[in-house]
């Protein structure tokens, strides 16, 4: 007998104004994504929080914003950086900062956490993601073994083009 399995449609990026929360609360209200991760750092986080609240099938993470790069001229440069991504104990402040921003907005943990950009998956930001996400008892993209991500439906190309 082979085990259940789940397809999940996240949108990322939920909370970062109202035009993309407005794409989201479509794909959602119209049935294809199942999942959003919410930004909680952008104005519109509180409209879209308050948008999930009366969506109870909708499963709602913390898409975790410490900064944000744009591919030019062959590199990837900062447009903008919350916290140095090399000073753990800075990252862990503002992780921690989030996720209690996440609860407020919410009145709940996160069903996974996942970031902007990835940034998760580098260290320290790595190691600091899993410590919330134990705490939080929630699941983190693409580094919990049970679920299986796939990013290829992914709107950029490595170096930032619009697919």
């Amino acid at each position: 007998m082979s085990a259940k399995r789940y397809l999940i449609v996240n949108a990322d990026d939920l909370g970062h104004s109202s035009a993309v929360n407005r794409g989201v609360m479509r794909a959602h209200d119209h049935g294809i994504v199942t999942s959003a991760s919410l930004m909680v750092r952008w104005p519109a986080a509180v409209e879209a929080a308050e948008y999930a609240r009366n969506r109870p099938g909708l499963s709602l993470g913390l898409h975790l914003d410490v900064g944000e790069w744009v591919y030019k001229d062959e590199h990837w440069t900062p447009v903008y950086n919350v916290v140095p991504l090399d000073e753990a104990t800075a990252l862990r402040n503002e992780v921690f900062r989030q996720l209690a921003v996440f609860r407020t907005l919410t009145g709940r943990d996160p069903d996974h956490i996942d970031s902007h950009q990835h940034a998760h998956l580098r260290e320290p930001a790595r190691t600091v993601v899993l410590e919330a996400a134990l705490e939080s008892r929630a699941p983190v993209r693409d580094c919990t073994q049970e679920i299986r991500y796939c990013g290829r439906f992914y709107g950029q190309t490595a170096e930032g083009s619009p697919m």
